[in-house]
């Protein structure tokens, strides 16, 4: 099994470095910075910590590879889905893991569709840095239960939503006004607690409150 990135920033040399560490032997990568006076070298650097073997375009990638997954900034996914589906192989797996909108998903699933590839809505809920291969990922799509059956043999965590792609996106938005209100909320806590030097009163109060129960029940109450 052959994997290829476009796109080789942080999402794509972690999930390298953890796969090659399970054994998966061939992974391909080009990234569009690749000659960037200041950014070039370091996607080279990274290729080789991580033993990617890059290519100057896209097509060097996709004419190889039975998976390819998109890592690319969100306003540039559908625009990027657009050149790559002109060599994309019929019945390859496009993974698109992008933070785009599920709007933006299912417009880049129309564009696979029409080279009778598989499309993947990938959200990955968790720190790449610390997961690496093993972040766990929820997948939408056409495509996902070809992705499962490929990659879970290399340590990967998938689980299936649906098969409509946008779904999986869907859920990372969703769940974000939590995880990033949270943090937010956990700032704004701190700065009052500091300014009456009341920090560990305050956070062992909420801590004995919220400890006490699961987050539902929380949340249900």
């Amino acid at each position: 099994m052959k994997l290829g990135f476009i796109g080789f920033g942080e999402a794509a040399f972690e999930l390298s470095v953890g796969l090659k560490q399970e054994g998966l032997e061939k992974i391909l990568a080009h990234d569009v910075m690749l000659d960037h006076p200041t950014f070039g070298p370091q996607i080279k650097e990274r290729a080789i910590q991580a033993q990617v073997e890059l290519h100057s375009n896209p097509e060097g990638v996709l004419n190889e590879v039975d998976v390819v997954m998109v890592a690319v900034p969100a306003d540039k996914a559908y625009e990027v889905s657009e050149v790559l589906k002109l060599h994309l192989k019929k019945d390859c797996i496009y993974v698109d893991v992008s933070a785009s909108t599920p709007v933006v998903k299912q417009n880049i699933n129309k564009n696979i569709q029409e080279k009778n590839a598989f499309f993947v809505d990938a959200a990955m809920l968790g720190p790449l840095p610390v997961y690496k291969h093993k972040v766990p990922i929820s997948a939408s799509g056409n495509g996902v239960d070809r992705l499962i059956a490929l990659m879970t043999p290399y340590g990967m965590d998938i689980t299936k939503v649906s098969e409509n792609p946008g779904d999986a996106s869907a859920i990372k938005l969703v769940r974000s006004i939590y995880m990033k209100g949270v943090a937010a909320l956990y700032l704004e806590l701190l700065e009052a607690a500091h300014e009456f030097n009341i920090e560990e009163l305050v956070l062992d109060s909420i801590s004995e409150t919220m400890d006490s129960k699961s987050f539902k029940e929380t949340m249900n109450r």
